[in-house]
């Protein structure tokens, strides 16, 4: 046997055990990595080990083949097998790789964009990441392909003169197809919605937006129970009314005839009783409160009625407990605002920030959170995290939860109801929590920002109100008016009111609230011989 031959099979052999010991060093970094909270490391490694081991065989026979070659061809024992083998392992190990950074950008990268966008409250990413999972895999591929037939010997000079020559071509032949998916990129840096989100058509039809493609935007169509595409282009040239938009909130109008002869204000306040008594519209809570007992579901027949009083006021005075605890939040963040006006001018001394991030801790123990410290970079960093155990009963953030799984219980509630509504709110808290610890952060190390810190908190507390949850909503109350006498005697009555949320109930909550209360009115109206 040659002593190039001989060399190869040591050097195959040496490369046998570095298999070996990669394939043993990925099952301790399973065993390891599994003990991590976050499931990237290991779903990274457990994508990367076939791989590795797979381009690492393949470089390491490449490299043994060519000090085989040089060797033998100084022998003159030259095959020319050798380089054709070389160029298929080269071209392998070009097609592994991409699949390798193709399921890297799937499975982790964009996994994680995913995730970070259910905690961002910005539209753009909820767009993005869609067209991203489609775009990606697909350039991946398309350039791992040219590069594995560059390695096996093609030649492809021509082909890139063939695709220029097409592009005109193509490009005129497809034009609606890249105006629409232009159209889809606007939308994408522009975007009016995210999905989810409850919108009306310029026909006034109602629909669910669904998917933003690459040529086509998909939408669910409420009424109908179907999905309609229309192309991107279309589509960003339309008037579109988000009724998601800035709450779930929706206004809905009932017109109510009453006798031409009744007092009108009698009639109010009996309507506006009845508007409030129901669970699922928007008002005052203490009213809300003390008319549920008296004035709801006595116009049905059904055994749900009782249940569905017993869970509203349940749900009713949880969210009290929530409001009266983020009322007291709101009250601390106004007075630390004002503190901070008023100790701003001239730069803030020691004991000042002191007094500031003091009372800026107490707030964040009202909302739920407190201080723990944790090393990076041999750096010990403090941040805020949420209370655990009695040391979070009666804060903010424990109370919200309370109350959104008492309204868990409404029986009115679809299945993906109980999935979506923990979702929508948890993604707020977790959105309170992370926007509370970058202004945790400026409080304590303002770094130039004295300043503008009383302008940072009141845009924090505008956004509680905004986007978290309000206190009061005072323009969320009810609202009837009464008309003039008609020629049959009798008057129109516009009854105006806000539904809880109009994405529950596959965006049908809105209509059965509507049907309830216009039930309800029409059964009291009747006992008070005011209709």
């Amino acid at each position: 046997m040659s002593e190039s031959l001989v060399a190869f099979f040591t050097g195959f052999g040496l490369l046998g055990v570095i298999v070996l010991g990669l394939y043993f060093l990925f099952l301790i970094l399973r065993v390891t990595l599994r003990r991590l909270s976050n499931d990237l490391p290991l779903v990274t490694a457990g994508i990367s080990r076939d791989p590795v081991l797979l381009l690492v065989t393949f470089f390491g026979l490449n490299f043994l083949l060519n000090q085989f070659y040089e060797a033998e061809k100084a022998q003159g024992g030259l095959t020319d097998i050798i380089p054709l083998i070389q160029k298929s392992l080269t071209a392998i190990s070009f097609l592994v790789a991409t699949y390798w950074v193709a399921q890297i950008l799937t499975q982790v990268v964009l996994y994680a964009l995913k995730k970070y966008a259910e905690r961002s409250e910005a539209m753009w990413d909820d767009v993005l990441i869609p067209i991203l999972q489609n775009v990606l895999p697909l350039f991946t591929y398309i350039i791992g392909g040219v590069l594995a037939l560059q390695a096996a010997g093609f030649d492809l000079s021509g082909l890139a003169i063939i695709v220029g020559g097409l592009t005109f071509v193509f490009g005129f032949a497809l034009r609606d197809i890249l105006a629409n998916f232009f159209s889809g990129l606007v939308l994408l840096i522009d975007t009016p919605f995210s999905f989810g989100d409850v919108v009306a058509l310029p026909d006034g039809t109602r629909a669910v937006i669904k998917k933003i493609g690459l040529r086509l935007t998909s939408m669910y169509l409420i009424d109908i129970h179907s999905e309609i595409y229309i192309p991107n282009g279309t589509f960003q040239n339309q008037n579109i009314v988000n009724l998601s938009r800035p709450t779930s909130h929706y206004y809905f109008t009932i017109s109510i005839p009453i006798k031409g002869d009744v007092d009108p204000a009698r009639a109010i306040a009996l309507m506006e009783k009845v508007v409030l008594a129901h669970p699922d519209t928007m008002g005052d809570i203490d009213r809300k409160i003390e008319a549920i007992d008296h004035y709801y579901g006595y116009s049905g027949a059904g055994i749900k009625e009782p249940l569905k009083r017993e869970v509203g006021q349940m749900r009713l005075l949880a969210e009290r407990e929530a409001t009266n605890a983020l009322a007291k939040v709101e009250m601390g963040l106004k007075q630390l605002s004002d503190l901070l006006s008023s100790s701003e001018q001239g730069g803030l001394d020691i004991d000042e920030s002191r007094m500031i991030q003091k009372q800026f801790v107490e707030i964040c123990q009202m909302i739920g959170l407190e201080r723990r410290a944790e090393r990076q970079d041999k750096r010990k960093k403090t941040k805020l995290v949420e209370m655990t155990g009695s040391a979070a009963d009666g804060t903010l953030i424990n109370l919200v939860r309370l109350w959104y799984q008492c309204w868990l219980k409404d029986p009115d509630l679809f299945r993906e109801d109980l999935i979506t509504l923990p979702r929508e709110w948890e993604q707020k808290i977790s959105l309170l929590i992370s926007k509370i610890n970058k202004l945790y952060q400026v409080i304590n190390s303002p770094s130039g920002l004295e300043t503008r810190l009383d302008d940072m908190v009141e845009e924090f507390r505008a956004w509680m109100d905004d986007s978290f949850k309000s206190s009061r909503s005072e323009w969320q109350d009810p609202r009837i008016w009464v008309n003039e006498v008609n020629g049959d005697k009798s008057r129109d009555t516009n009854v105006r009111f806000f539904v809880d949320s109009i994405k529950l109930e596959r965006c049908q909550r809105g209509n059965r609230i509507k049907s309830e209360v216009r039930q309800d009115l029409v059964w009291h109206l009747r006992q008070a011989y005011l209709m």
